[in-house]
C-alpha cells in the first residue's frame, strides 16, 4: 500500500525550496495550490505566476546562501515571498520585515507612477510557534492605524503559519480542516513512524498534499539533496554548539572579571597599595583567571565536540552507505578515513 515510501522532511528549508520551487510544470501547480490554500483566495486564486528565483541544483554545488526561499509574481503583478523557518530567533521577525520592505521597494520601476506599485506579500511559513497563545495559528499583518484599526493599506502584507498550532495530532484524517491537514502533512514528512498517517492524510483526497507529495517523492530520490540536507543541518549544528560556547565562555569572563577586581580592589584597600598598585594587581588578577578559566572551558569543549562532530559524522555516513552511494562521495561529504567507513 506503498506505507514505506521515502519523504524527506518537507519543513526542511531546502527540500521546500526542490518541492516548490522548480520551475516546473509540477512545481508551479503545487505552489499555486499552496498559496490559495494559505492566502485563502477561493474567490479571486492565483492561476499563474512566474518564479523570479528558481532553485537548481547547481545552487547547492556554488554553495552560495539564498537570500529569499521562493521569489515569484503572479499574473496579476503580485510579488510573493514564500519562507519556510524550522527554528526561531529574537531577530527573526525584522530579517522578514526587511523581506517585505525590499519586495515593496522592488515593486515600482525607477519613474513610475506610484499607483503602479506592486502588492507585495511575505509569507512566513514556521514549524513550530514564536507568537503568543492568543495569535492564531495563521496570522495576517497590514498597515493599521494602531487606535482605530482603519487599515491604510493591504499592499504590504506579511502572513505569519504557526504549523505547531494546528490541533491535528489525535484526530482522525477525514476529520482534520484544509489548513490542519496541510500541517499534519508538512511536520509528518520525514518523521519516523509517521508513514502510515501520512498515507492517510493522502487518502482524503486533499489536492493541495496529493500535488505537493508528488514532487516530494520526486525530490526525496535524489541522493545530492539528501546529502545536501544532511551536511547543512550539520554544519547548523556545530555553528549552534560553537555560539552557545562562546557565549558561556564570555559569561565566565565576566564572572572572572568581576571576582578578579573585587578581590583586588580588597586586598589592595585592606593591605593599603597605592592607587596604582591596586589597579596592577585587579588587572593581574583578572587575566590570570579569566585566561585560566578560558582555556580550561575551551580544551573540555573542545573534546566534547570533538567526539560529537565525529558521531555525527558516522551516522551520515551509514545512512548514505544504506543508500547505497559511491564510497568516494561518502569520503568526500563526511570526511572519515576508508577504514572508519568499512567499519560501520
Amino acid at each position: 500500500m506503498g506505507l514505506h515510501i521515502h519523504r524527506e522532511p518537507l519543513t526542511s528549508d531546502i527540500i521546500f525550496k526542490a518541492v516548490f520551487g522548480r520551475d516546473t510544470p509540477g512545481s508551479k501547480r503545487a505552489l499555486i495550490a499552496l498559496l490559495n490554500r494559505i492566502l485563502e483566495r477561493n474567490e479571486d486564486p492565483i492561476v499563474a505566476l512566474d518564479y523570479q528565483n528558481p532553485f537548481s541544483i547547481g545552487e547547492l554545488e556554488e554553495e552560495k546562501e539564498i537570500i529569499m526561499d521562493i521569489l515569484v509574481e503572479t499574473s496579476r503583478g503580485e510579488q510573493i515571498d514564500i519562507e519556510m523557518q524550522i527554528s526561531t530567533t529574537k531577530e527573526l521577525m525584522n530579517r522578514f520585515l526587511y523581506y517585505l520592505s525590499k519586495l515593496v521597494v522592488r515593486g515600482l520601476e525607477k519613474g513610475e507612477n506610484y499607483d503602479k506599485l506592486k502588492k507585495s506579500i511575505v509569507i512566513v511559513i514556521l514549524k513550530d510557534s514564536c507568537l503568543p497563545e492568543s495569535e492564531p495559528a495563521h496570522s495576517c499583518f497590514v498597515l493599521k492605524n494602531q487606535r482605530t484599526g482603519y487599515e491604510l493599506s493591504e499592499m504590504a502584507q506579511l502572513h505569519i503559519l504557526e504549523l505547531g498550532k494546528y490541533n491535528w495530532r489525535g484526530k482522525k484524517a477525514e476529520e482534520l480542516s484544509p489548513l490542519e491537514v496541510l500541517s499534519a502533512y508538512m511536520n509528518s514528512t520525514g518523521e519516523p513512524g509517521q508513514e502510515a498517517y501520512v498515507e492517510r492524510l493522502l487518502e482524503t483526497g486533499d489536492e493541495v498534499i496529493a500535488m505537493a507529495d508528488e514532487e516530494l517523492k520526486k525530490v526525496s530520490e535524489d541522493d545530492r539533496l539528501f546529502a545536501y540536507r544532511m551536511s547543512r543541518e550539520m554544519y547548523k549544528m556545530q555553528e549552534a554548539i560553537l555560539m552557545r560556547e562562546v557565549k558561556e565562555v564570555r559569561e565566565e569572563k565576566q564572572k572572572a572579571k568581576e571576582l578578579g577586581y573585587a578581590e583586588g580592589h580588597a586586598k589592595g584597600h585592606a593591605e593599603g597599595i597605592m592607587e596604582g598598585h591596586a589597579e596592577g594587581l585587579a588587572e593581574g588578577i583578572l587575566e590570570g583567571h579569566a585566561e585560566g578559566l578560558a582555556e580550561g572551558i575551551a580544551e573540555g569543549r573542545a573534546e566534547g565536540l570533538t567526539e560529537g562532530r565525529k558521531d555525527e559524522k558516522l551516522n551520515i555516513a551509514r545512512r548514505l552507505k544504506a543508500k547505497n552511494m559511491r564510497l568516494e562521495e561518502i569520503l568526500e561529504i563526511t570526511g572519515l578515513t576508508l577504514e572508519e567507513i568499512e567499519k560501520i
